[in-house]
């Protein structure tokens, strides 16, 4: 399951080695500075690691200490190659009064260090802020057309919902689902600097259809369409630590859902929910991943008005497992009477394809009991069991 932040975002993180390069150029007091978190991953086998959207760290001499705040690209797993590397881009503002051969410290991800050149502001370059860069972005320039998808799109797409395609034995058979999330605002938006809030909003959409692959024509028995903004706030995971509780972070949004049909199967809704996320275990080996989600039915749900008795005002995610090996995702909600809810239970299992494809997935196997699979038939009781495979789980 994707739980933002969580473990299976943040696989293998306690092998990387991370670097910190500063710019070669002289600094400008009130000027921008970007710097490059290098991560390098030391291991035979590829990695996922988390970036964070902005780092704490300092700006010191031998007699003052600045604490500075980096800001840079969201978190969503940067894929990493065996014995390869990656790097993340942050700025900070250099302080007015700062001057001379400083030190720029952070102690997350790791602790790491390096040596910055500070001149005083002129006339020039207070009115006109000065951005030096670190060498890589200096060295690896892009092509301007690669250089514009990566800003529009590569920074800021990312995971949200399970990506699968399933089938089973009972009609519908088949069932897929596919999800992304999407980062308003850019890593260099003026306006993330003033309000760094606004850097954890994110459109998403996820689509799920069933689909009665077996009967005639094979027609789709019912399709979700579910677009939302949200907000995601996400917080430090500390991979050594060597087991008890993290709090993951949380998401709250706006989801609207419906399948899009017109007449007397037309089904939709709107839900303002609040899920947060928390782990027990090591980060780093097996652990129990917790992220309930609370909502509210808002405006009109004419299409489907006892759907709360089903779906009630709150599902509940627990994820047992481990970041490369199997978990056991159970979802359930809670509808009217203590009786009609549902449960989901998704168990993946990683296989990798590393020399015919280079190319890795989950086996995953679902099964369902209770109301509402399809929004179409949310007050019809179903149970089934499909298996296929899992590209994000």
């Amino acid at each position: 399951m994707v739980i933002w932040g969580a473990a299976a975002t943040v696989a293998w993180a306690q092998n990387v080695v991370v670097n910190l390069l500063a710019p070669v150029e002289v600094a400008t007091a009130g000027g921008v500075v970007r710097v490059d978190l290098v991560i390098l991953n030391p291991t035979p086998t590829e990695i996922i690691f988390e970036t964070p959207l902005t780092l704490n760290g300092r700006l010191s001499s031998e007699h003052r200490v600045w604490q500075i705040e980096l800001r840079g690209q969201a978190g969503g797993g940067a894929q990493i190659a065996a014995r390869g590397f990656s790097y993340r881009s942050f700025e900070f503002t250099v302080p007015a009064d700062a001057k001379g051969r400083l030190l720029v410290e952070l102690d997350r991800p790791q602790p790491v260090r390096a040596v910055l050149d500070v001149q005083a502001a002129t006339r020039t370059s207070a009115a006109e802020p000065v951005v030096v860069s670190a060498p890589l972005s200096n060295i690896m320039p892009t092509q301007p057309a690669m250089s514009a998808v990566q800003r529009s799109f590569a920074g800021r797409f990312a995971a949200h919902e399970p990506v699968y395609f399933i089938y089973g034995p009972d009609a519908p058979g088949a069932k897929f689902q596919f999800s992304f999330k999407y980062r308003l605002l850019g890593e260099k938006a003026r306006l993330g600097d003033k309000v760094p809030v606004l850097r954890g909003l994110y459109v998403g959409f996820t689509q799920r259809s069933l689909w009665d692959i077996d009967a005639n024509s094979s027609p789709f028995f019912d399709t979700s369409y579910m677009p939302e903004l949200m907000y995601e706030s996400e917080s430090y995971i500390d991979m050594g630590k060597p087991g008890g509780f993290q709090f993951l972070g949380f998401q709250a949004g706006l989801r609207h859902e419906s399948n899009g049909r017109d007449g007397l199967d037309s089904r939709s809704l709107n839900i303002a929910y609040f899920r947060p996320a928390m782990a027990f275990g090591r980060l780093d080996g097996w652990n129990l991943v917790l992220a309930p989600r609370f909502f509210t039915y808002v405006a009109d749900v004419a299409n489907n008005p006892d759907i709360a008795n089903y779906r009630g005002h709150a599902e509940l995610t627990a994820i047992f497992g481990k970041n490369d090996r199997l978990a056991l995702a159970l979802t359930g909600r809670l509808g009217r009477g203590m009786h009609q809810g549902s449960l989901q239970a998704d168990l993946t299992i990683p296989v990798r394809f590393d020399r015919l494809f280079d190319f890795a997935t989950y086996v995953l196997i679902q099964y369902w009991n209770g109301y509402g699979e399809s929004l179409r038939e949310y007050n019809v009781r179903t149970a089934t069991v499909r298996a296929g495979f899992s590209l994000v789980r």
